[in-house]
């Protein structure tokens, strides 16, 4: 090699997402033009087919998540009830309201701080959303009311998170509407600038 020629490095990890979800929508065309002749792992084929894809987890602490792998916000819920019922469906129409759509947003429950931390540090969010006196608790790492906590971001993890109201709490006090949207319009407006550590 000539002094010259430029030096050739392979992908960095932060790299590898793009460069999986290149190589899968390569494989998703080859196969539909019908040349499905390719010599890879079962393990890797089932990485491929499904990238991109939600993907649920549940460990025997009762840790449960579920979202994309990518997910713009990670949302904390002290209930895991996440979008069942009628908490559910307002969650849906907060999103809606702040032009977020509920398929890019990864969930998780607040059951064990640990496993919380560690989706947290593998999705990698520009912001994390803690719903509930519990996942307020979790992000933060104190002990005090939710009102004193809500409406204000800590770090969690290098990643700015807000602690809010949880819908449910809104069903039962229609008042916690505003402050839940205040919250919201911060979370906005910062990922909206860009700053997102």
């Amino acid at each position: 090699m000539a002094v010259s020629d430029p030096i050739i490095t392979g992908p960095s990890a932060d790299d590898l997402p793009a460069v999986i979800q290149d190589f899968s929508q390569y494989l998703r065309c080859q196969k539909t033009l019908g040349f499905t002749r390719y010599d890879l792992s079962p393990q890797s084929r089932a990485i491929l087919d499904t990238w991109g894809e939600k993907q649920s987890t549940r460990s025997a602490s009762g840790f449960y998540s579920h979202g994309p792998a990518s997910a713009a916000i990670v949302i904390v819920d002290s209930q895991g009830t996440f979008f069942s019922g009628q908490g559910g469906g307002l969650l849906k129409k907060i999103l809606a309201a702040m032009k977020v759509s509920f398929d890019g947003v990864s969930l998780c429950n607040a059951t064990d701080p640990a496993a919380v931390k560690n989706h947290v540090q593998a999705v990698r969010p520009h912001t994390v959303i803690a719903l509930g006196s519990r996942a307020a608790t979790v992000v933060t790492g104190r002990q005090e009311p939710l009102e004193s906590l809500r409406g204000r971001f800590f770090n969690f993890q290098g990643i700015k998170a807000m602690p809010t109201y949880h819908p449910l709490q809104l069903l039962e006090n229609p008042a916690l509407k505003r402050p839940v949207w205040e919250d919201m319009q911060q979370v906005m407006k910062m990922m909206e600038s860009g700053n997102d550590r």
